[in-house]
């Protein structure tokens, strides 16, 4: 049986504006240059001496999937990395920094220039963005480094939204009664404002889910009675701050006019303003 490895280089093929870093040395020393075992440039990337946060990023194009990493000194030089973090990111603004065993991990760099030192990852992470974050490096040198990184393409098993898509759903077109209703999702964006879910029915009835401002803001109105009558609108929020980039859980649960509304294991109950 043949098994799909999940161990591609992704780093080698990607052009030299995908790599990008705190500062550079001089010229030479750019990002670019930062490919594993590759000699041009001055044989890799070094920041300034005066640089107190460095790091090297890469931008690998889309999602994907990383499960190893690997590290190399710059070039026939004193040059290398002895410890450094990885932090990881979906949009290259929100930075997550890689756990292990439960703490932030410092992985164990190099003491040479041409050893190639790798990772496997303990659980592997999805992002586009990846950033090596030097913490130790050569007592005769500088801080030098070329990577690798390791993994394939993601395919998603959560649906992804760039402001302009939609999934819709429609029931067949006749009247039914729904005494219970139950929406869970979970939900992670960088956006203050916009819908989230939206549903209505043919009776004056709809649900909403959307961020203002940060707030998660639930509207909800159950519609038409068997008299015709056009029933109370109700809206509760929760939360705030919720566009960190973060998942963040929601669940709505209707039994008649009770709801419970969930945002992040933090509950609200209330009942709809529905008068028969």
């Amino acid at each position: 049986m043949l098994v799909y490895k999940c161990n591609e280089a992704l780093a080698t093929t990607l052009s030299h504006s995908a790599f990008s870093g705190s500062s550079v040395f001089t010229t030479g020393y750019a990002p670019g240059y930062a490919k594993l075992n590759r000699r041009g440039g001055a044989g890799g990337w070094s920041p300034l001496d005066i640089d107190h946060y460095p790091w090297l990023q890469v931008d690998l194009g889309s999602r994907k999937q990383v499960t190893a990493i690997a590290t190399q000194g710059r070039y026939s030089s004193s040059d290398w990395t002895t410890h450094y973090r990885l932090h990881y990111s979906d949009l290259g603004r929100n930075w997550k920094p890689y756990h292990q065993d439960g703490n932030i991990w410092v992985f164990t760099g190099n003491s040479n220039t041409e050893s190639v030192v790798r990772h496997d990852l303990q659980h592997s992470i999805v992002a586009q963005y990846l950033r090596f974050i030097p913490l130790g490096w050569s007592e005769e040198g500088q801080i030098g480094l070329r990577i690798e990184i390791y993994g394939c393409s993601y395919w998603a098993d959560v649906i992804h939204f760039d402001g302009q898509g939609i999934i819709s759903y429609r029931f067949k077109m006749k009247k039914m009664k729904i005494l219970k209703d139950v929406i869970a999702l979970k939900f992670k964006t960088g956006e203050s404002d916009g819908v989230i879910l939206h549903g209505e029915g043919q009776q004056g009835d709809y649900i909403t889910l959307e961020l203002r401002k940060g707030r998660l803001l639930l509207q909800i109105n159950l519609g038409s009675n068997q008299y015709g009558s056009i029933l109370g609108h109700t809206s509760v929020s929760s939360g705030s701050l919720l566009d960190d980039h973060h998942w963040h859980s929601v669940a709505i649960e209707r039994c008649r006019k009770n709801v419970n509304f969930t945002l992040d294991q933090h509950t609200q109950h209330f009942r709809t303003e529905w008068r028969v």
